[in-house]
């Protein structure tokens, strides 16, 4: 008895060992500095449902709510704390619970030391390397990273034969992210469904109760969903053709993706068969219900490709058919199945040739090593939020020294404009802000007119984004930005949506000397005689 208490206890501090590490190794590799790619977005709007005072008048965050459930059970603590501090809190708890998860589901699979940190880190590389319509797991704090997580703890408990519990998790993952979450569920009842009849049992009450229950829960993130949509079905119609050809193709169009990522996500495929026929000495019923899911997965994936091609991309029901994001699940279940077994064939092979700890911990140094080498390197030579790297200019300068640090300069300015904004401006204060960046609500706190990343969700207000944006940043000569525009232009525009500020770029001598003479615009940012690659003008009419 008290060695089996001592082997408990040599498990658990084992178990945590690989969670804490696993945690440790999506901080290195993800740990830049919030907002992350889609936290500007989500917690600005998380912010203002709570606090409707923020940003009162910004076009996107009054617009309606998509993620009730996320607001809900997050959106309060920025009440409490600053955004970014909201955005470590919710990056430190969707990580836990995805690295448990995947902990518990290595140690399911291959009962070693090191399974769980081992599929751990092949998930993460897999997931960033081989995804075909740009779906990610790690990374910033947002509705889908608590859904995965909630997602890959229900896929254990399938393991384990608890299907009520199954459907409990995965019914919280679909309510967080009604997509995210509701793929998953619509695989796993695929596969538990072919498995009832292949066995020809029935499943138990507790299990019956589990998806009813389930489902209830995830009404929470259907609802709010299908409310999103319009009576109108012109309006509901021309919805569907901006979200899919206009706004999001490189996530729904596969025609649109690059020949790169279809490539590399093949490659994963074929891997991903390979490893299972040489999996197939040590083949367990949980391997094959794994293997199940990334084939329903694909299914789905193909269906997407059907629809893109089979109806074209001038048919409505294409545009509607596309907005379910038919290729996501498939960038999760086939990187996380691979994973499986690329676990079970080192675990077993360490085992079978007497390697032990030294095979697997060396296969997990190399690929941890490589994959934290590239991370920290581009972090080291970009530590700016990734938010701003994907959104923000850079330095073109040949000096990685002299591109690193006029690059950050270039970021400081930006902060400083924000900063600004926020000091100087009444909270109502509505701006109109350079074409691309997506990080000016997080900083300045100030509304904006309208932004390329700030997508509402419901049908009427899509189009009067795609309305604003078009009129805001019109084509011209086939490029975009407020430097093409004419002052006249600008100014109807201020006019025409309130706008009392306006945020521009000043990367050249022309630039900086834009408004001079135009007694409508009143340089109030950079200081008379200090230089700033962003300029803040207020808009007094006139003229």
């Amino acid at each position: 008895m008290q060695e089996k208490k001592q082997d408990q206890r040599y498990y658990w501090l084992g178990y945590f060992l690989e969670v804490i590490l696993l945690v440790a190794l999506f901080a290195l590799s993800h740990g830049n500095p919030p907002p992350d790619a889609n936290e500007a977005h989500y917690l600005a709007k998380a912010k203002h449902y709570w606090n409707p005072a923020f940003c009162p008048t910004d076009f996107f965050l009054s617009s309606a709510d998509a993620h009730l459930l996320f607001y809900w059970s997050f959106g309060w603590l920025t009440q409490l704390f600053e955004l970014s501090t909201v955005a470590w809190i919710g990056r430190c708890i969707s990580w836990a619970i995805l690295a448990t998860g995947l902990v518990s589901l290595g140690r399911k699979l291959a009962a070693e030391s090191g399974a769980g940190l081992l599929l751990g880190c092949s998930f993460v590389v897999l997931t960033e390397s081989c995804h075909l319509a740009g779906e990610w797991v790690v990374g910033g704090f947002e509705a889908k990273t608590v859904a995965y997580g909630l997602a890959v703890w229900g896929i254990v408990k399938g393991l384990d034969g608890k299907w009520g519990l199954v459907w409990w998790l995965t019914g919280a993952a679909a309510a967080f992210h009604v997509l995210a979450g509701g793929w998953i569920v619509f695989c796993l009842l695929v596969v538990r469904g072919y498995c009832l009849v292949k066995t020809k049992t029935k499943p138990a009450t507790r299990e019956w109760v589990g998806l009813l229950g389930g489902g209830v829960l995830s009404l929470l993130g259907l609802v709010p969903g299908l409310m999103l949509s319009s009576s109108d079905a012109a309006v509901a119609a021309e919805a569907n053709r901006l979200y899919v050809h206009v706004r999001l193709a490189h996530h729904l169009v596969v025609t649109s993706f690059a020949t790169v990522r279809v490539v590399s996500f093949l490659m994963l495929v074929a891997g991903t068969w390979i490893c299972w026929r040489l999996t197939s000495k040590w083949r367990t019923s949980s391997q094959s219900l794994l293997f199940g899911l990334a084939i329903v997965s694909l299914g789905i994936a193909l269906t997407g490709v059907l629809v893109t091609i089979g109806l074209g991309d001038d048919s409505p029901l294409q545009h509607r058919l596309l907005r379910f994001y038919f290729y996501r699940t498939s960038d999760v279940l086939v990187p996380l199945v691979a994973s499986t077994l690329i676990t079970v064939i080192v675990c077993n092979v360490s085992r079978e040739t007497g390697s032990g700890v030294r095979l697997r911990g060396s296969f997990l140094l190399v690929l941890a090593g490589l994959y934290l080498g590239n991370s920290l390197s581009d972090r080291y030579w970009d530590p700016r939020p990734r938010g701003d790297i994907l959104a923000l200019p850079h330095s073109k300068k040949q000096d990685l020294s002299e591109r690193r640090a006029n690059t950050l300069r270039i970021h400081r300015h930006w902060q400083l404009a924000c900063m600004w904004m926020k000091n100087n401006t009444p909270a109502d204060a509505i701006a109109i802000t350079p074409l691309r960046q997506q990080t000016f609500k997080w900083y300045a706190h100030r509304g904006e007119v309208v932004t390329r990343k700030d997508m509402p969700q419901d049908a009427a207000s899509l189009l009067q984004w795609h309305e604003r944006r078009e009129s805001v940043y019109p084509l011209v000569d086939g490029r975009r930005g407020l430097g093409r525009v004419p002052n006249d232009y600008i100014a109807a525009n201020c006019e025409r949506y309130r706008a009392d500020y306006l945020v521009l770029t000043q990367f050249s001598s022309v630039s900086r000397r834009r408004f001079e003479g135009d007694s409508r615009f009143v340089k109030k940012f950079p200081p008379a005689g200090k230089f700033s690659y962003y300029a803040v003008f207020e808009y007094v009419g006139g003229e």
